[in-house]
């Protein structure tokens, strides 16, 4: 099956967040499966991983009139990822200026002919969050395309409904180039044009990250004003689990670690903490409760930072790696300076490694979590989450099996679970936790199979 994979990041070439690593690992998890896959995202002026083959330029509809962009290709893992240049995209950041919409129109516009201009004609397309979700759309309405692109079947994945790429619908619909005549179609939400709106909308299938986050979607509290969208639109919403690279996250065979470990031979994982504690200057005798996150609230950093002191009274040592909030990163120097914790307010992938590997937990106090990937790392490493019951975090750590779970968000709730891991360390049911943990099947291999499926279904009911 030819599928093509439309995404404003993938690993290793651009990343904010967990979608990149989605975009990165699922199309080579489809590709082992025999499936022909393209994966098309902008060329940022800070590209990772690789130089792009110059391929030439393409034209295309947009804003009343065309536009012109860059194409370069890469191929990693059996797949081939086509790379979209425009002044649009050589900026400092990826996100965060005030034409974000007006930019990934123009992007979104541009993926047919790309794809046509590389000779590829998709049975499915695969989008992915707001800054693509337009895209179903403009197949569905729009026929100044390559031949075989208008109709074909759409899958929209859901990785953060919290964003949403919110516009005018007047000049929303004037840059996609778009009929007037759908002022009041999907694309209108709120008197505003919404993008992942219209996505959910007009796609064929909407698929979020966990089967828990996508019951979630259907509530006040985690649709961000789409519930009634999602809950209209239940009948084609499925949740499908993320998974982790295998190969990047072995502990067998982890270049970063001072001493690679499996679950029958664990000194790797002591050597691991140890580095971790003479690094930082912690008491290697603690145990050692690590945080590799995004400083935000999202991720209830708030939250673990005001507990901070209740968990060192229990006995624990806290180092927390991440960069984020501005605010969440001063509270952190100043309990840094206070020896409540150890912190490194940057991110480091070797040393990310090395914390997933030497800590004996991992804290993820998330708010709400679609799937979350720093858990299934965690278990792979025989490290036991301690977790808030949110997304896939509920569906993916069993409690007192895999790790420990906590269902309220505040300090008691977490210093209460954090007593009941401490409680456990170092005991014979720590160790059958950590084994269990480290036999989750977590790989991307089961995911693939699920979308190959969705996509058979779609492409039969063509």
């Amino acid at each position: 099956m030819r599928i093509l994979f439309a995404s404003s990041e993938v690993y290793p070439y651009s990343k904010t967040g967990g979608l990149a690593d989605v975009v990165g690992a699922l199309p080579a998890a489809l590709a082992r499966l025999g499936h022909e896959v393209l994966v098309i995202s902008p060329w940022y002026s800070r590209l990772q991983g690789g130089v792009p083959l110059w391929i030439g330029d393409i034209e295309f509809p947009f804003d009343g009139g065309t536009s012109a962009v860059g194409v370069g290709t890469l191929e990693r893992d059996a797949v081939r990822l086509a790379f979209v240049g425009h002044e649009d995209f050589r900026r400092d950041q990826i996100y965060g200026y005030p034409d974000d919409v007006r930019r990934f129109c123009r992007f979104t516009r541009a993926i047919p002919q790309v794809a046509a201009r590389l000779g590829f004609e998709p049975e499915v397309i695969h989008v992915h969050d707001w800054h693509t979700a337009y895209l179903p759309m403009v197949l569905r309405y729009d026929r100044r395309m390559p031949d075989s692109f208008p109709g074909l079947p759409s899958v929209l994945t859901i990785h953060n409904a919290q964003y949403q790429g919110v516009s005018g619908i007047d000049e929303t619909l004037r840059w996609l180039e778009l009929s007037p005549d759908l002022r009041d179609s999907w694309i209108e939400h709120l008197g505003q044009a919404n993008a992942l709106n219209a996505g959910s909308g007009f796609a064929d299938r909407i698929t979020t990250v966990s089967a828990s986050y996508a019951q979630e979607l259907l509530t006040p509290e985690f649709g961000y004003t789409l519930e009634s969208t999602f809950r209209e639109l239940r009948h084609k919403l499925v949740g499908i689990l993320n998974g982790i690279d295998s190969k990047v996250w072995d502990p067998g065979r982890d270049p970063h670690l001072p001493v690679p470990y499996s679950a029958g031979d664990l000194r790797g994982k002591s050597a691991a903490k140890r580095a971790v504690c003479e690094r930082f200057g912690l008491d290697p005798q603690r145990p050692l409760l690590g945080v590799v996150s995004r400083l935000a609230q999202q991720k209830g950093i708030d939250v673990l930072l005001q507990t901070a002191p209740k968990l060192r009274e229990q006995g624990w040592s806290l180092f927390v790696l991440g960069t984020g909030e501005s605010a969440l990163e001063q509270q952190l120097r100043e309990l840094a300076q206070g020896g409540v914790l150890s912190a490194e307010l940057d991110y480091d992938e070797s040393l990310a490694h090395l914390v997933y590997a030497g800590s004996d937990a991992l804290a993820i106090p998330s708010r709400f979590e679609p799937c979350g990937l720093s858990q299934l790392i965690a278990m792979r490493y025989g490290t036991l989450p301690l977790a808030r019951a949110t997304g896939g975090l509920r569906d993916t750590i069993s409690h007192r099996q895999t790790g420990f779970l906590f269902s309220q968000l505040n300090p008691r709730a977490l210093a209460t679970a954090a007593q009941e891991a401490h409680a456990c360390y170092g005991s014979p049911a720590w160790a059958t936790m950590m084994s269990a943990a480290m036999d989750q099947d977590f790989s991307w291999t089961r995911s693939a199979l699920s979308y190959e499926e969705l996509y058979s279904d779609l492409r039969s009911n063509r």
